[in-house]
């Protein structure tokens, strides 16, 4: 078995000092100044644990995934990464120096096999490599006694993402999926304070989300001749091409497209802020620009999709869309939430933080005041769309004014979201997964292997509306591994 890099290589920082200082970082934090909903949060419990044995965490996989859960870890305490494992020398020996700048050593190797055999004090292992190897290397890892934690998406097949939930369920092992939204405290007061606790949205009808990346972001990615890996280590690894290898999220045998990489966050986010699964899907998409005409790569999967969920829930159909598009970055991305009360948009960057109440709604002062408020009043205007601001130095002539319609709805009241985060969005996903690990009690982890598979499953089943045109309905059985 070997050990596959997650990315493309990336820019080394500034300095490793400033990579890793560990006097720099940043904690969690509250607008508001409360601390009552941390306090409670599974991460906050985490942040206050004290301890009382080093886990020694072993990186599998070194590509700009990797080194982002790397540089996540720089904050939490308890930890020492002792080992990293790719195939690449380039991304391997650049990320053996930096634990060994931060940790006082660091042990590199090729094979996942290799390390697990020598590194037999692990406690920890952290698998960022492409999609086609998260069920192996998991397995293996959790076979040789080490807790795990897999970044998203599970698998590029639903047959080996119900593998990684049996070989969880064998070993009874600590298995965590990243994704890291269900540790992040602003998600986790917009779903258990905004949309439960107060239910401040009402009945939420529509969700939505996007992440549109411009073509700058999306071309192929390449590297120099001196950094190849030699094409008999490629064929030995099971790649076709170097090509393949940087670019392996567009080929179905080793990842599963936009919509498995970028989407899987969001649309798991349907699921989860939702509490279901989905009931259908609905898809359009293809390999619109990434075509092999003009000069451009071509890819074989879709590189823009557009898919349309329902969700069956007591109180009605809910409806929720998306898109990942990679020919614009268009309002970037985020998630929104639509209810009769009110909307919520957020997303992991924190200036898109909003929640907006409808005019006849109940008032929401009280949850914009005192020590324990959710809310902060916003002093920004709300438009239509959004994202779209004002342009104060154009008047139209007063002969273009016209009156406005009896039916069109009253300007939407304003506020920001009271929690914020100020650590990477990768902590206290890491942080809490670590603290499951010292306990070994699987029973802590924030995303567990079971819900991930179904936000696996909802994801990969959008290609079955893709093929046929048709929506897709859901089965029970389709979220369940026997």
């Amino acid at each position: 078995m070997s050990c596959i890099m997650n990315e493309a290589p990336s820019s080394p920082p500034g300095g490793l000092s400033q990579f890793m200082d560990r006097r720099n970082f940043l904690r969690t934090s509250v607008l508001t100044g409360s601390s009552l909903y941390l306090a409670t949060s599974k991460s906050a419990v985490a942040q206050a644990t004290s301890p009382d044995k080093v886990l020694k965490v072993a990186l599998v996989g070194a590509g700009a995934q990797g080194k982002r859960l790397l540089e996540s870890c720089a904050d939490i305490t308890g930890i020492q990464f002792v080992a990293v494992c790719d195939i690449w020398g380039y991304n391997r020996n650049q990320t053996a120096a930096r634990i060994k700048h931060t940790y006082g050593a660091c042990n590199a190797y090729t094979d996942i096999d290799d390390l697990l055999a020598k590194e037999k004090d692990v406690d920890c292992v952290l698998i960022a490599v492409p999609d086609f190897l998260h069920a192996p290397f998991t397995r293996l890892a959790l076979k040789a006694g080490k807790a795990v934690y897999c970044e998203k998406l599970m698998a590029n097949t639903i047959e080996l993402a119900a593998d990684m939930v049996r070989a969880q369920r064998e070993t009874g092992g600590i298995l965590q999926i990243g994704h890291q939204r269900h540790s992040n405290p602003r998600y986790l007061n917009v779903r258990d304070n905004i949309l439960y606790g107060n239910s401040l949205l009402g009945r939420v009808t529509h969700c939505y989300g996007q992440w549109n990346r411009g073509v700058s972001a999306s071309v192929p990615l390449t590297t120099s001749k001196s950094t190849e890996i030699d094409s008999a280590t490629l064929t030995k690894y099971g790649f076709g091409s170097m090509e393949e290898f940087l670019n392996w999220r567009f080929f179905s045998k080793y990842g599963g497209g936009p919509i498995a990489d970028l989407g899987a966050h969001q649309i798991d986010m349907f699921n989860w802020f939702l509490k279901s699964p989905p009931s259908s899907v609905i898809a359009s998409g293809g390999v619109d620009y990434y075509d092999g005409k003009d000069g451009r790569a071509k890819f074989e999967l879709p590189d823009n999709v557009m898919a349309i969920f329902e969700y069956k829930l007591p109180a009605g159909i809910t409806r929720a869309y998306y898109q990942v598009l990679t020919t614009t970055g268009s309002q970037a991305y985020y998630e929104k939430l639509m209810g009769i009360d009110g909307s919520v948009v957020i997303s992991e960057s924190p200036a898109t933080n909003q929640i907006y109440r409808e005019p006849n709604a109940p008032s929401w002062i009280k949850y914009s005041e005192g020590k324990d408020a959710i809310l902060a009043r916003s002093a920004a205007s709300v438009h239509n769309k959004w994202w779209e601001k004002p342009k104060p130095w154009f008047r139209a002539p007063s002969w273009m004014d016209v009156k406005s319609d009896s039916r069109e709805s009253k300007a939407l009241e304003a506020y920001e979201l009271g929690v914020t985060l100020n650590r990477k969005p990768h902590s206290p996903h890491l942080e809490n997964f670590f603290t499951c690990a010292r306990s070994k009690d699987p029973k802590g982890l924030n995303c567990p292997v079971d819900e991930a598979f179904r936000s696996a499953v909802t994801v990969l089943k959008v290609y079955e509306s893709l093929k046929t045109g048709a929506k897709y309905e859901f089965k029970p059985e389709d979220f369940k591994v026997a």
